[in-house]
């Protein structure tokens, strides 16, 4: 399902699959390494919580698992492209690595939250690996019956985005504003560049 779409042709590779395999080495052994905290953590949704509140390393976390909840729900629901999902999954790994130690400045249900999203979007590819990883974490019912979560778009929301801002399709600076910025304030910040 990685190296291509369902409808697509593909020549087998043993290559291709062990990297396959690696990566989902990779989700075990990190779930592993969490299971005892995270199973005795709460199960609450975490989704109202205010991001004012969360530190750093919880907003990076929730970001990316809702950002890649948003865009792995669309490639199920209307695209069937398991790969680009796959690769979406690789990058919240990669982002939960880079936030290590979970423990160390992220409360126990924010963290449980990101990895129960991990799981339940894993689930569709490797069920039974999902299973097994959903029963680490001390669910007693069955991945079967969860229901898929909804992506929270306040969660998913960058705190800053960057602007191009071209003149005669010439490209004469970039800036990084604040998301949610007005038109006229964000025209007032790109008048004050130099160069512009």
């Amino acid at each position: 399902l990685f190296a291509a779409p369902p409808e697509k042709d593909f020549e087998w590779s043993e290559q291709a699959i062990e990297g396959c395999s690696r990566f989902l080495q990779r989700v075990y052994r990190l779930v592993a390494r969490h299971a005892e905290w995270l199973s005795t953590a709460s199960t609450l949704s975490v989704s109202s919580t205010n991001l004012d509140l969360a530190s750093p390393k919880e907003k990076a976390l929730l970001r990316k698992a809702h950002q890649v909840l948003r865009r792995v729900s669309h490639d199920f629901e209307s695209r069937w492209h398991f790969n680009s999902a796959t690769a979406l999954l690789m990058e919240l790994v990669n982002e939960i690595h880079a936030q290590e130690p979970i423990d160390d400045g992220v409360r126990p249900e924010i963290a449980r939250e990101v990895f129960d999203l991990l799981i339940l979007m894993l689930a569709p590819m490797v069920p039974h690996l999902a299973e097994e990883l959903w029963e680490m974490l001390g669910h007693k019912d069955t991945l079967a019956h969860a229901r898929w979560p909804e992506f929270v778009p306040q969660l998913a929301a960058e705190d800053e985005v960057e602007i191009v801002v071209q003149i005669h399709g010439r490209v004469k600076s970039k800036i990084t504003v604040e998301s949610g910025l007005s038109e006229a304030d964000l025209e007032k910040r790109v008048l004050s560049e130099p160069g512009v």
